[in-house]
């Protein structure tokens, strides 16, 4: 007699199959561990499979059966995930970075990463269709012009700072990950000065470093950004953010948007090309960051020299259409 006849949860221990894809285009690319999730990436989403025995370990329901829950309704063909998700995955190997590197939490803090990115995106998206819908409805010239004005900017851009600014500071998590001394401290230099101190003194990478000063006046000046959120009223801080506006010209200019702190400042701009560039740079600095970081500090294997480099669009795969970059042997034997 088969004692699993008689057991209720035998179900739990055996095979079966889940559909992740939304639809038979929408195939399989790859699986990646988060934490203790298995993220099974398609070419259009990501979800995760919830094993009965996470929902109910102590076996007290049998009729609890598996499922897949919907995480973000990107996959593969996005290159967010890409470039940052599917790249971390790739790179953060145990076999090929020091013990020291928590590999996992590399892969986890790329996940947070993606879905702080893909908030943005959304941010983005729906202001920029909202500005075009009002721009294409209005006359921006004429004797009489109508000046429309975009509902709660100003929230809306405070909403995107700070969105921006969680963004900015997994960046930073990913910067300890490697270096835990950079971790800012009361009254002690700017993270992004004591980082580039860092690799300075311990690379000749001069590439390396000419990254980090391209970048660091960027994220130092969001961060002001943020702090203008939390502290609107302190007089350090001069920003404008301006509605549609008639010009002396009688032009309808667009919204806008300018800052300065006295040490950061950001020249007038469109919201939406603000807006933008951010949600761009993020995905650089972040894409950019995991592959120097993972290249500086690469193992050997069996001898030979480990390096990260970069691989061209044409000679990836279907599945990994946005990952730009991988290790590489110098084989030497």
């Amino acid at each position: 007699m088969n004692t699993t006849d008689n057991d209720p949860f035998a179900y739990r221990s055996q095979g079966g199959q889940f559909e992740v894809g939304s639809d038979e285009t929408d195939t399989m690319s790859a699986f990646i561990k988060v934490d203790d999730q298995l993220m099974c990436i398609t070419r259009k989403n990501i979800r995760t499979v919830l094993m009965a025995d996470t929902i109910d370990p102590q076996r007290t329901n049998p009729n609890i059966d598996h499922n897949v829950q919907h995480v973000l309704p990107y996959g593969s063909d996005n290159e967010f995930v890409g470039r940052t998700f599917q790249q971390a995955s790739l790179l953060f190997k145990e076999h090929a970075l020091p013990k020291s590197i928590d590999c996992i939490k590399g892969v986890s803090i790329s996940f947070s990463f993606l879905k702080e990115l893909t908030a943005l995106e959304k941010l983005k998206n729906e202001y920029a269709a909202e500005e075009r819908n009002i721009t294409s409805t209005v006359p921006l010239q004429g004797s009489n012009p109508q000046i429309p004005g975009l509902p709660n900017l100003e929230q809306r851009v405070k909403n995107f700072i700070m969105n921006a600014d969680r963004a900015k500071g997994l960046i930073l998590d990913l910067v300890i990950l490697f270096y835990s001394d950079v971790k800012p401290q009361k009254n002690d230099l700017l993270w992004e000065d004591k980082f580039l101190q860092k690799i300075a003194a311990v690379t000749n990478q001069q590439d390396f470093v000419n990254f980090i000063t391209n970048f660091k006046q960027y994220t130092q000046t969001l961060r002001e950004l943020s702090n203008w959120c939390r502290h609107p009223h302190d007089q350090k801080y001069s920003i404008s953010i301006e509605n549609y506006k008639l010009s002396p010209e009688n032009i309808l200019d667009v919204p806008s948007i300018s800052f300065s702190s006295g040490t950061c400042t950001l020249p007038k701009m469109r919201v939406a090309a603000f807006i933008d560039s951010t949600t761009f740079n993020l995905l650089t600095i972040f894409e950019l960051l995991t592959a120097y970081l993972c290249n500086l500090h690469a193992e050997p294997f069996a001898g030979d020299k480990r390096v990260v480099v970069s691989v061209p669009a044409d000679k990836r795969k279907g599945s990994e259409k946005h990952v730009g970059f991988q290790y590489q042997i110098l084989w030497t034997k």
